[in-house]
C-alpha cells in the first residue's frame, strides 16, 4: 500500500513491517520479516508494476529474525545487494550467534528460530552512521541491537525499526527491557531523532505515524 509518493509498506508480511521506496534507480526494500515472505514481497512489487529485478538494495535495520528472515531468498531472486549496520552484519552471515532476548518474548524467538529455516548470508555493503544508501541516510541507534540503525529520507520520512515502535493507536513507545541489549542506550540513542524533520514515521512494528509525526516524536523524547 502506497502511504505516501514512492513509499510503500507491503502487505501480509509476517513478523516485522516491510517496506519499499521506489525511485528512478530501482527499488530499496526495507527488512523483510520472517522466513518465507520473499514470494509475499515480490508479487507486492509486480503488483505496482514493476518487477524483481528493480529491488536493487535490502536495507536491514537490524539483525533480528523477524526482520532479516526472508533476505536470503529475496537476494537469491533478485541479484539485490544486502545492507546492514556493520555491528550487527556478523550475526547476519552466522559468524555470530542470535542475539539473545529475555523473558517469554526471547523464549518465543528462539522457539520460532528453531522451526523456521533461516539461511545465512554475507552482507554486500556494511553500514555505518551518516553514511547514505540509496538516499537514505544511516543514523546509528544502538541498544535494542548492537547495530541498530533508523534510515532517514530527508523531508519525507524516517524508517526506525525498532528503535521506536507504535501501537494501536499510532501511540509511541520504546522497545521493551528484555528485547534490548542495553535499554538505556537504546533510550538516549532515539534523542538523536528529535533533530531530524519528517512527515511519515514508518516502524519496524505497529502502524505508521503520518499527522504531526516530528512534534509528537519531540515530545515523547523529551519526556523520557
Amino acid at each position: 500500500m502506497e502511504i505516501a509518493k514512492d513509499i510503500h509498506t507491503i502487505p501480509k508480511v509476517r513478523g516485522s513491517n516491510a517496506y519499499l521506496v521506489k525511485s528512478d534507480d530501482g527499488i530499496v526494500v526495507v527488512d523483510t520479516g520472517l522466513p518465507g515472505n520473499a514470494d509475499k514481497i515480490l508479487s507486492y512489487v509486480e503488483s505496482i508494476g514493476c518487477r524483481p529485478s528493480d529491488i536493487k538494495t535490502i536495507v536491514l535495520t537490524h539483525s533480528d529474525l523477524d526482520h532479516v528472515g526472508s533476505v536470503a531468498r529475496l537476494k537469491e531472486k533478485t541479484n539485490a545487494r544486502i545492507a546492514i549496520h556493520e555491528a550487527d552484519a556478523p550475526r547476519l552471515s552466522g559468524e555470530k550467534e542470535w542475539r539473545t532476548a529475555k523473558g517469554m518474548s526471547g523464549m518465543l524467538l528462539r522457539v520460532i528460530g528453531i522451526f523456521m529455516r533461516f539461511t545465512r548470508v554475507k552482507a554486500d555493503v556494511l553500514l555505518a552512521d551518516s553514511d547514505i544508501v540509496d538516499g537514505l541516510t544511516v543514523i546509528h541507534t544502538p541498544g535494542h541491537s548492537d547495530g541498530s540503525i533508523c534510515l532517514y529520507l530527508p523531508s519525507r520520512a524516517l524508517f526506525v525499526g525498532d528503535a521506536l515502535l507504535t501501537n494501536g493507536k499510532r501511540t509511541l513507545t520504546l522497545p521493551r527491557k528484555s528485547m534490548c541489549t542495553d535499554a538505556n542506550q537504546a533510550k538516549e540513542s532515539i534523542k538523536r531523532l528529535s533533530e531530524l524533520n519528517y512527515p511519515l514515521l514508518l516502524p519496524g512494528h505497529g502502524l505508521p505515524i503520518e499527522q504531526n509525526v516530528s512534534t509528537a516524536t519531540k515530545e515523547f523524547i523529551a519526556r523520557l
